[in-house]
């Protein structure tokens, strides 16, 4: 029965995408992401391997641990040619847009969970820790990566890390921050050796069943992590929690809303852009604002987001520089299993991010690569670590969100729709005759990254510390809750199982999902919340430290 039921995983996910393809035909604009130029992407993609041969030894050598190297040097070989246009090629609204949009969908959520951290650490990392490390990531990576687009940033799951490895160090009564910085030593070493050796290159055998499951857990984790923020309210006051659910339900409720005005036939499309690209920005500004309402509001007294000295480490007696010699030789071996874990996450969470951000169905036309941006990655874990900073890598939500907000759309015409065979149209009705418009083009350049980055250490600025000292923790759970929503809704677990509880009556005969059997579509989908079931109980104790 179960190599029955994975056999029908790749028909499942062939007819999930086929389905987004059909709900975009009829109007469904929230899924125009799916169209594409997919087969003359993949043909380019197939000519540009082919231009190296096997005497140069990358088509055949650069996935074998017997060729040292062949990776990375193969990775950089294929996208430097590209860099002087990755410059040039950045100029434009489109371009400020995404960086304003961008910083916004990576600081928030890393000042949530800051917040989290600042409890659970004793005070070992607030806001400015986050904001660095968002900025190491970016400028790091809009800079030397391989694939720039790939937004890297403060996630969740060292957050997770982080206070789980905290809570057992401590009762050890080790120096924390310096054995956290050898946890950042070994992992850079493991880093460099998967890169060298071309294990990266073992990620294709990661199959969808196992990314969707972690993408519905990234989700979840995010809502559950905005719950747990509105009970801490209620443990002040029920008074003060109360109005926490009134902010954080509001703020989830009004993004919602403007992203899905963002990717609907309402309004023209300059203020649909807007909407989608200053969804969050607008509704921070609001519901911060919404607790300062003169009267009864104003007088509650939910937490707000707690700041240090403009530039300066939260703890105010150490500087900037961990000094990795203040561990004992035997806590210092100690950390290298803790290494090999962060290793292990960063193996999956870092790429499949990466892939989610050069996923076939956007029409890109520049090469990626996966070793020598692990082997960065390495280099920015380590740097991270001697900073007193958590360990930056990419961001699962952001990087799909990223590289969506660099589209660029046009009318469907009749050559296109000749030379784009599978490009799945967005039909927006009016008073005139049905538009059609299709995706195109991505601008596929640096500076977005590097600019959000540096936008985060401008924000590490007295004033700028000042106004977050504005945004209450209610705030935070919605933004937490919101953008964990946005990833469970697009999951294909979610999809599944909407289809399965929908009447058959009443499905379109065209819905490519009645192709398969309903009790085997089940079987699959009870497999993959049985994967979610158990990653996300592990994560839930402090075994979590053992989480990849």
């Amino acid at each position: 029965m179960i190599a029955s039921i994975f056999s029908t995983a790749s028909g499942i996910f062939t007819t999930y995408q086929t389905q987004k393809l059909a709900a975009d035909a009829s109007g469904n604009t929230s899924a125009a992401r799916t169209i594409t130029n997919y087969n003359e992407n993949s043909r380019n993609n197939v000519e540009k391997e082919e231009e190296f041969t096997t005497s140069d030894g990358y088509l055949s050598h650069y996935t074998s641990v017997r060729y040292p190297g062949a990776g990375m040097i193969r990775d950089v070989k294929i996208r430097l040619p590209h860099y002087l246009s990755d410059w040039t090629q950045a100029v434009s609204y489109r371009i400020l847009a995404a960086t304003i949009r961008i910083y916004f969908l990576n600081a928030i959520p890393a000042l949530a969970y800051t917040m989290d951290m600042y409890t659970r650490t004793h005070q070992n990392y607030g806001v400015n820790e986050a904001l660095l490390s968002s900025a190491l990531g970016g400028i790091v990576f809009g800079l030397f990566a391989v694939q720039p687009i790939s937004i890297v940033g403060f996630t969740g799951l060292i957050n997770l890390f982080n206070y789980t490895t905290y809570d057992i160090m401590i009762e050890r009564h080790v120096n924390y921050l310096p054995f956290m910085c050898w946890i950042a030593i070994w992992s850079a070493i493991f880093h460099w050796l998967i890169a060298i050796f071309n294990i990266v290159s073992y990620v294709r055998y990661v199959t969808n069943f196992t990314a969707e499951i972690f993408g519905f857990y990234v989700g979840i984790v995010y809502i559950q992590k905005g719950i747990e923020f509105i009970i801490n309210e209620f443990n002040e006051t029920p008074r003060d929690g109360f109005m926490s659910t009134v902010i954080a339900c509001g703020f989830f409720f009004t993004y919602w809303t403007l992203t899905h005005v963002g990717q609907s036939s309402y309004f023209t499309r300059p203020v649909r852009d807007f909407l989608a690209d200053y969804a969050m920005i607008i509704c921070v500004l609001f519901w911060s604002g919404f607790a300062y309402i003169p009267g009864n509001l104003r007088s509650t007294n939910i937490q707000k987001l707690p700041v240090t000295r403009a530039f300066f480490p939260t703890q105010q007696q150490r500087s900037w520089f961990v000094n990795p010699s203040d561990l004992d030789i035997s806590n210092v071996f100690i950390a290298l299993p803790f290494g090999l874990l962060v290793t292990a996450l960063f193996y999956f969470d870092h790429n499949i991010s990466s892939l989610t951000a050069q996923a076939k169905h956007y029409p890109l036309k520049k090469p990626a690569g996966f070793h020598w941006d692990f082997f960065v990655l390495g280099w920015t874990t380590l740097i991270a670590r001697f900073l007193g900073l958590p360990y930056p890598n990419a961001l699962v939500p952001q990087c799909a969100m990223h590289t969506d907000a660099l589209g660029k759309w046009k009318k469907m015409t009749v050559d296109d729709e000749q030379h784009i065979p599978t490009a799945a149209p967005s039909i927006h009705s009016s008073r005139r005759s049905a538009e059609t418009l299709i995706l195109v083009e991505i601008k596929e350049q640096r500076l977005t990254n590097t600019l959000q980055g540096l936008l985060c250490i401008v924000t590490m600025a007295g004033p700028f510390l000042i106004c977050f000292a504005h945004i209450s923790r209610a705030v935070l759970a919605g933004v937490f809750i919101g953008i964990g929503w946005g990833s469970v809704e697009g999951n294909s677990i979610t999809t599944l199982v909407r289809h399965l509880v929908r009447d058959p009556n009443h499905m379109v005969p065209s819905d490519p999902l009645l192709q398969l059997s309903r009790l085997k579509i089940f079987h699959y989908v009870c497999w993959m919340l049985a994967g979610f079931a158990v990653i996300f109980g592990i994560s839930q104790t402090t075994t979590a430290v053992g989480f990849p």
